[in-house]
């Protein structure tokens, strides 16, 4: 084993104190952002890590605050893998002096990520360290992240973005980006005069407006011949379900279909076999768990366009968690996870994992 890195030899190595080495490190002033970049980088090259974990152990603990929908019901087709990915990262930082709080509000209300983020600022009367959590859809939401904000807690959202709640930082999917690749994929299989029906999901929330506008910006630059058919809907699935009925039922032009949710994915997937139009349309779902890997394995999806709601979450709080033990800032406020295409040859991979 090769001898232990010490600050010292990062020192030596940068050509300046021990102390201006630990400012650098824990974000102090009195350290230029070019040689704090530069030791920083010097600690990267040589895999130096500060004990932080010790200096923890000296302190009061800090209050790390989860707040994700409940991941069970409808919510379990995206939000389980989001607790799985906060919760997974937050057992990483076991070794420090944190005291986690998790909070499990209802997707289905809109003023239920409001109520439980003040009702927990005022059972703590403020005193969090930070909070990681998804961009509100409301403007109660987004007033109760401003309440944090404006305290000094720190924010980090992940997979829905609204900066103006004033976070550090976002960890997300390119959500454009997925859109046009989806688009890409779709386009590529179809012939002129062929529809797209595309199920865009809730226009208030930005993963899924800004899906839908990567979609749509594509099908006008580069295949102006598929047509489009966009039904919105999210909230009330029984009114999304007839119209999905009546679009499949009299569209015989309708050849691919693509749907921006995971839950709404399922719903395309039993509308489109419960009307014998399976074989007839090509489906790309979102995101990977049970209904999409068995419909996939049966034939009614085709592609399925993996966002990594898991690794949203776990760098949203990795974000917060060194911003709070080690004072470092995110190099990004917008800090993208990779979307990915399944397809049937690759689908045992994923579920491996």
């Amino acid at each position: 084993m090769g001898k232990r890195v010490t600050i010292k030899d990062i020192a030596a190595e940068a050509g300046v104190s021990t102390g201006t080495v630990h400012r650098a490190l824990y974000g102090k002033k009195g350290v230029s952002s070019a040689l704090q970049e530069k030791i920083l980088d010097i600690c990267v090259r040589r895999e130096y890590q500060a004990n932080t974990a010790a200096a923890a152990l000296k302190r009061r603990s800090l209050r790390i605050v989860g707040a994700f929908p409940v991941p069970d019901g409808k919510g379990r087709f995206f939000y389980s893998n989001v607790w799985k990915g906060f919760r997974r990262c937050i057992q990483e930082l076991r070794d420090y002096n944190i005291e986690e709080i998790e909070i499990a509000y209802s997707e289905e209300d809109p003023q239920a990520q409001s109520a439980e983020l003040l009702s927990c600022f005022r059972r703590y009367d403020g005193a969090i360290d930070g909070l990681v959590t998804v961009g509100p859809f409301s403007d109660a939401g987004m007033q109760a992240l401003q309440v944090y904000t404006e305290r000094g807690v720190p924010v980090f959202l992940a997979c829905d973005d609204r900066s103006e709640c004033g976070r550090l930082a976002c960890a997300q999917a390119d959500h454009e980006r997925t859109g046009r690749m989806v688009a890409e994929l779709l386009t590529s299989q179809l012939r002129p005069g062929d529809t797209i029906l595309l199920c865009g999901g809730d226009v208030l929330r930005p993963s899924h407006a800004q899906t839908v506008h990567g979609f749509e910006e594509y099908l006008r630059a580069h295949a102006p011949d598929i047509g489009l058919l966009t039904l919105y809907g999210y909230g009330n699935e029984a009114d999304l379900r007839t119209r999905l009925q009546e679009a499949l039922l009299h569209r015989s032009d309708i050849a691919g279909a693509f749907s921006v949710s995971a839950r709404l994915s399922v719903l395309l997937a039993n509308e489109a076999e419960a009307l014998n139009k399976s074989n007839s349309i090509r489906i790309v779902a979102s995101d990977l768990f049970e209904e999409t890997v068995r419909n996939m394995e049966r034939g009614i999806v085709k592609n399925i366009v993996y966002k990594a709601p898991e690794q949203q979450a776990y760098l949203a709080t990795k974000l917060l968690g060194d911003y709070v033990l080690k004072g470092w800032k995110p190099a990004s406020d917008i800090q993208y996870v990779e979307s990915r295409l399944i397809f049937q040859s690759d689908l045992d991979v994923y579920k491996n994992r």
